[in-house]
């Protein structure tokens, strides 16, 4: 586990707002393609599809939050790590889903999983809870506040108002690809942002 935490700190500051900025424009074509089937009458695409193409924004999140922990690991203590842990719940669910589900709707032809099966889906709000506890990591890591700002902003946004969580990480995403190309910074120095 070690030897994982140390490789993510390692991932350069550009690779993980592109990962973000992945994510969040996978976010926003599943609520574009969501409103347009809705408002046209059209059934929702299977399961799987949607598993095999946009919904990779449950592993790309995960995967840049826990990067940025890594980076601040030794800053952040147990607050830090017990949020990075949380949210492992995401891709895991994830993988199993969307194998499963491509397995029983798009090999074997069966349509959706069963509602029953589908309780691992519950995995997905230790994720919530998990962002929400590194948002506060990072808040009270005084090299980071603008990165807490920024995931808790986009978590609890995202359930008042659609797109905005897409909107705020891409920005966020682009913000953290610009600081690290204008001032690369070694594994576990404070990141400085003029916003405070």
């Amino acid at each position: 586990m070690r030897n994982l935490v140390n490789r993510l700190a390692g991932v350069p500051l550009p690779a993980v707002g592109a990962a973000l900025t992945l994510g969040a424009a996978l976010m926003a074509a599943q609520y574009a393609i969501i409103d347009h089937v809705h408002s046209a009458g059209l059934p929702e695409p299977e399961q799987w599809i949607g598993r095999v193409t946009v919904q990779w924004y449950w592993v790309l999140f995960p995967f840049a939050f826990i990067a940025l922990w890594a980076r601040r690991r030794d800053r952040e203590r147990r607050l830090g790590s017990v949020g990075a842990v949380m949210q492992m719940a995401a891709p895991l669910a994830h993988i199993v889903v969307t194998v499963a589900a491509t397995v029983w709707g798009g090999l074997l032809g069966r349509g959706d999983l069963p509602d029953a099966f589908m309780v691992i889906e519950m995995l997905t709000y230790v994720f919530y809870l998990g962002v929400l506890v590194s948002g506060v990591a990072f808040l009270l890591d005084k090299g980071a506040r603008w990165w807490g700002a920024a995931v808790i902003g986009g978590l609890v946004l995202g359930f008042v108002v659609e797109y905005t969580d897409a909107v705020i990480l891409a920005v966020f995403g682009v913000a953290l690809i610009v600081q690290g190309l204008r001032r690369p910074a070694p594994l576990n120095v404070p990141e400085t942002s003029g916003a405070r």
